[in-house]
Parts: structure tokens; sequence; C-alpha cells
């Protein structure tokens, strides 16, 4: 038996960190094990002991005193009502005077495992050895309530036995449910679909997880999912965890909501590229003859199916069509290859006239590499990115003038719409 007050047990717990102790994990109140309604759980006092100084967690005298408890709590649900814990299958370890009986009591303790403050508020009882049921009616909601489990004494040593316990009845069982819904359960393709879901019995609930076709689809801290990726014939589920007892969750699935998605043939056709300064038609088709593309600028007429465009940038073309029920929206995309205007000869005599190599248009390729060689293959110049002050100026690396001749350039300008670099010859000359 151990004595001592407050300090004794959190030396106790402290020595338990980094030993194997032999007590039960709930050998003290403050360590209760939780008991959750209908599941069934194996338990036992060997080895408990109890901790006696005055207003200590085992200073009761119910219709027993404390010798070797063990701590066990249950909350009871939203509602409240009846509970009942069922004891059995007790197996003692019938040591030479040791006692042979289980005693037990569930207790309301306001102030959490101070005795001064305990209630009994079930049928105590004083010694079984055989199965046996504690009853406590009509219990209030949403409050916390022990187990105490002790072994009566016998000639020597007070009684240590396995069990089996199980918590039940109308005051801590759980029916939580879910249920969800949609705005709409028929939309046109494309177009927003909102869900909701509706929790009950479920006080504390962790992330809804919503489920399309069975597969996950996505979580929420709220119950509210909206989307705009739903196709015909989907079918919508949740699943929520509730957490009336923290150690006591439950998991849930809600009904099964069907999507029907109205649809017709709506393609704004594949992406295109165009040459600047060129314009392209647009390969589009659709079922429905009211359509209309946006932007407009740059289009012959917005309501062709596949009109002719002369974009000034790459642009993002959307078609919208309308058949009198849905109206539905695809988009492409014209990427604009832009041009470069390469310089055949330049002069760089002093002059001020045409004395540097210009390419209109490369700055737009800020990361391209420049190269210039000789006719026998000698690099004379290098630059990546190709502005006004990195213009080629006639000069070698080391600085020097090149005589006048035809010179070979490779322009690499690292762009997806150039795969392959651009090679020509430009003439210098004096």
């Amino acid at each position: 038996m151990k004595k001592g007050g407050p300090l004794l047990i959190l030396f106790t717990a402290l020595l338990c960190v980094n030993m194997v102790c032999a007590q039960p994990g709930n050998d003290n109140c403050n360590f209760a094990r939780s008991l959750c309604p209908a599941v069934p759980q194996t338990a036992g006092n060997i080895d408990a002991t109890s901790t006696l100084c005055n207003n200590c967690e085992d200073d009761f005298n119910f219709c027993f005193s404390g010798q070797n408890t063990v701590w066990f709590t249950f909350n009871t649900n939203m509602t409240g009502g009846d509970v009942q814990i069922d004891f059995s299958n007790l197996q003692f370890e019938n040591q030479a005077g040791q006692g042979t009986d289980l005693q037990a009591a569930v207790i309301q303790a306001p102030v959490p495992c101070v005795a001064s403050s305990y209630n009994l508020i079930s049928n105590c009882e004083a010694g079984s050895n055989g199965p046996f049921t504690l009853t406590a009616n009509g219990l209030p909601a949403g409050e916390t309530y022990y187990l105490v489990v002790n072994g009566a004494m016998g000639a020597s040593s007070a009684a240590e036995a396995n069990f089996d316990l199980l918590l039940s009845g109308t005051g801590v069982e759980r029916n939580p449910s879910v249920a969800i819904s949609a705005d709409e359960t028929t939309i046109c393709r494309g177009n927003q679909a909102t869900f909701y879901a509706t929790t009950q019995a479920c006080s504390d609930s962790s992330t809804f997880s919503w489920f399309v076709n069975d597969t996950l689809y996505t979580q929420t801290a709220a119950g509210e999912m909206i989307t705009n990726e739903i196709n015909d014939g989907d079918q919508l589920a949740a699943e929520i965890t509730c957490y009336d007892s923290s150690d006591c969750p439950v998991t849930v699935e809600s009904n099964v909501v069907q999507m029907e998605v109205l649809d017709f043939e709506l393609d704004a056709g594949p992406d295109l590229t165009v040459d600047e300064g060129s314009s392209i038609q647009l390969q589009a088709s659709s079922e429905v003859n009211d359509v209309e593309w946006s932007p407009a600028v740059g289009m012959n007429n917005p309501n062709l199916i596949n009109p002719v465009v002369q974009p000034q940038e790459t642009t993002t073309y959307f078609l919208t069509g309308d058949n009198g029920t849905c109206t539905i929206t695809d988009e492409m995309v014209v990427t604009l290859k832009a041009q470069l205007e390469i310089a055949n000869t330049f002069s760089p005599n002093g002059d001020g006239i045409n004395d540097t190599w210009e390419i209109v248009g490369i700055e737009k390729f800020p990361d391209c590499d420049v190269r210039i060689f000789t006719r026998w293959g000698q690099l004379v110049f290098q630059s990546t990115g190709y502005t006004q002050s990195k213009r080629w100026e006639g000069n070698s690396k080391s600085g020097k003038p090149l005589a006048p001749s035809a010179y070979f350039y490779v322009i690499d300008l690292r762009s997806d719409d150039f795969e392959e670099p651009i090679k020509g010859t430009v003439t210098l000359i004096k």
C-alpha cells in the first residue's frame, strides 16, 4: 500500500516515464482509463495500489474502502439517461491468504480525483467473485463520471483479478449521423455545385471528408463543399468522425446524392500557334448555333464557330454556347510565335550608322544565347541575352576589330516556340 499525497503521485508518475512500472496504467485516478460505450475491454487490478491521505483519491468509504484500486472514466451523451457497467469473466490470482472478491462503484467527482467531492451514483458492489452489474439511472447529459474497482481483503492481502467490462445504456449510447444535400442535383456541365452536410448527435466533429464515387475528393472544416468538377452520374457522400468523448471517436457515413449533369457538345478546339503579324482560323465544334467568343479583339466575327483571329500577344479565347437550358464554356490558347528581323550586314566604321549588328524582336527572349563564328569555326562573340548594350560591334572576343568578311551566327532563343537554333550568316563591311 502506498501512502502520501499529490507529491508522491507526481514522483511515481515521473519514475514511470523511464521505467517499466508494475502497476496498471490506471492505478491512479488522474490516469483513469476511458470506457467507450458498447466496446468491450479487458482490464485488471493486478499489482494495483492505493493512495491514502486526507482527501486523496482513495480516501473514501462507500460500501468498501480503497486497497488496490484501478480507475476508469466515461462521459454521458448529449441527452443523458441510464448507464450500466457489466463485469464478466472474473479471473482471480488465488494466492494463499488473498481475497477472492471484487468491489466496485460509479462515482461523480465534481473536483476530479479529490475524495471530498465524490458522490456515489450507482449501486455499490461490496464483493463479488462472479459476474455483476453496476447501474446508475437518470444521469444528466455531458458529464464525466468515474468507475473505481478494488479488491476485497482476504486473510493477508487484497484480491487481484483480470475482468471484462462493458459500458452501455441510454445515457452513453452513441448514435451520431450525417446527412448531405445539394442546392441542385441537376446542373449544367462546368457549373458550380454546392453540397451541405448536417450532423446529429455529434457535438464535437472532425473535418468532413467528401467522396465522389467512393474516392476521397476533398476535406473541409465546415459542412459545405463547392466544386465545378461534377460529371453526369457522379455519386457524392460524406464521412465524419464524432468526438463526444475524446477517447471514443465514432466515424459515420452519410447518404448518397447522385448528380445529373446536362451537356451538349462544345469544344473550343486545339491550342494553336501563329507567327507574329499573321492570322489563323480557330478549329472549334458545337452542337448549338448560339455561340460567342471572347475576347473579340483581333477577331473577324465572335459569333462564328470558327472565326479568324490575329492576336497581338498570346491569348486565351473562351467559347460560350447556349442551348436554351444550359450555358457551357470551353477555352483554347493561341500562342504568338514572335518573329525576328536579323540584319545580314552591318558596318562598324564609327559613322553612327549601322555600327552594330541588330536583331529586331530578340528582346522578347532575355535568356537567348547568341554566338558568332569565323568561317573556320572560331568563336569570336558570345552573349546571353542580346540587348542594345550587348550588340556585336564587329570585334573579336579580345576586343580587336575583325576584318570585313562573312561570319556565321547561331542563335538559341531558349523558347518552346523555337526548338531548333536559328542559323545564318552576317557580313561585316567597312
